[in-house]
C-alpha cells in the first residue's frame, strides 16, 4: 500500500485498521517513533508480540513481516490511527528524530507531542530515550510529567539495551514509567465550574467538547486533521474563547497553560462576561509540569476554606 502525500483517505484508513486492530489490541506491543527505515536484527528477539516502527520515510503505509510492523506515517497520523483502533503499547522508544539533520521538524519527546502519544501507552510502560540528544535542561522540562519513573539498568529483568534500536553515540536510558495524575481541584466562577489538574489533556479528550492546546505552530493543522475539537490556544484572546464557545454552544473545554502563570485576569473576565457569553459552562485546566496554574489552585483552596467555614 503506497504512502499518501496528504491525510489518509478513508479506504486506506479502513485497510490499516483491518490489518492492525486485532494484532495491536491483543498482543504485547512496543512502538518506536522516528525509527528510520532499517530493520535491525535485534527487533525480532525483543520480548514483545509486535514491534511497531513509525517513520514517514517508509515507502509504504504499512508492511508486516512476522512481528515487525512498519508504519509509513507521520507521528501525528500514526498516533491517531492507534487511538482509533484501541491499540495499547507497553514500550515506547524515541532516540533520534533527526532534528539537526534527517528531516525531523520537532521533538517527539517534548511535552505537547509526547502528551498526544501517551494515551496509547499503558499506565505502566518502558520509555527509552536519549536526554543528551536534547540537552539536560530541555530534558528535565520534557520529563517533568504527572508520572513516577524508575531508571533501569542491565540487572533489571525489564531492561532493554538501547543499542538494539540505535547506534546514537550519546548515552540512552531506560525508564519504567507509571502514570500518576494529580488530584483535581474545583471551584466556581459565577455560574461556571473550573477544574484544575496535573493531568494529560489528551487522556480526557473524549470528555471535552473542545481542546485548546499548545503545540508546534507548524503542527496544529495536522492535529486538527485528526482531532476536529482541537484549537491552538495562542490564537485566541479571552473574548474569542468565549465567543467561539457561545457561538457553537460548547459546554466543556480543556485548556493547557498559555498565560505565563497569570490566570487571575482570565477568571475575572469569565465572571464579568457570563451574561453576554454563557458558554463554556465548565473549564478544565490541564498541566503537565509541576507548579503550573498556581493561581487557580489558590482560588480552589480559598473556595474550599470558605465552604468549610460556612459548613457546606
Amino acid at each position: 500500500m503506497h504512502r499518501p502525500s496528504i491525510n489518509l483517505a478513508q479506504n486506506i484508513k479502513d485497510e490499516l485498521k483491518s490489518q492492525l486492530s486485532e494484532r495491536l489490541k491483543n498482543g504485547r506491543n512496543l512502538v518506536y517513533y522516528a525509527s528510520g527505515t532499517r530493520i535491525r536484527e535485534g527487533y525480532s528477539e525483543l520480548p514483545y508480540d509486535n514491534v511497531v516502527l513509525v517513520d514517514s520515510n517508509f515507502n509504504e503505509v504499512i508492511e508486516i513481516e512476522d512481528k515487525i510492523v512498519c508504519v509509513g506515517l507521520t507521528a501525528t497520523l500514526a498516533t491517531a490511527l492507534f487511538k482509533e483502533i484501541g491499540a495499547e503499547f507497553e514500550g515506547f522508544v524515541c532516540i533520534n528524530e533527526g532534528l539537526s539533520e534527517g528531516g525531523g521538524h520537532y521533538s517527539l519527546n517534548n511535552n505537547w507531542s509526547l502528551s498526544n502519544i501517551l494515551p496509547i501507552m499503558k499506565d505502566e510502560y518502558l520509555h527509552i530515550a536519549c536526554p543528551g540528544y536534547y540537552g539536560q535542561s530541555k530534558w528535565k522540562r520534557y520529563f517533568n510529567l504527572p508520572q513516577t519513573t524508575t531508571s533501569l539498568d542491565v540487572n533489571d529483568t525489564d531492561f532493554l539495551d538501547p543499542k538494539i534500536f540505535s547506534n546514537y553515540p550519546k548515552e540512552c536510558f531506560v525508564w519504567r514509567v507509571t502514570k500518576q495524575p494529580g488530584k483535581p481541584a474545583t471551584f466556581r466562577v459565577g455560574d461556571r465550574t473550573v477544574t484544575v489538574q496535573r493531568r494529560n489533556i489528551w487522556e480526557d479528550s473524549h470528555k471535552l467538547d473542545a481542546l485548546f492546546v499548545r503545540c508546534s505552530p507548524s503542527e496544529i493543522k495536522n492535529l486538527k486533521s485528526v482531532e476536529k475539537k482541537v484549537q491552538y490556544v495562542k490564537d485566541f484572546s479571552f473574548e474569542q474563547i468565549l465567543q467561539y464557545c457561545t457561538s457553537n454552544k460548547i459546554a466543556v473545554i480543556g485548556l493547557c497553560p498559555w498565560l505565563r502563570h497569570d490566570y487571575n485576569g482570565f477568571m475575572d473576565y469569565l465572571k464579568a462576561n457570563e451574561g453576554g457569553y454563557p458558554y463554556p459552562k465548565q473549564l478544565c485546566f490541564y498541566h503537565l509540569n509541576a507548579n503550573d496554574f498556581q493561581q487557580l489552585y489558590a482560588r480552589a483552596e480559598q473556595n474550599s476554606e470558605i465552604h468549610t467555614l460556612a459548613g457546606i
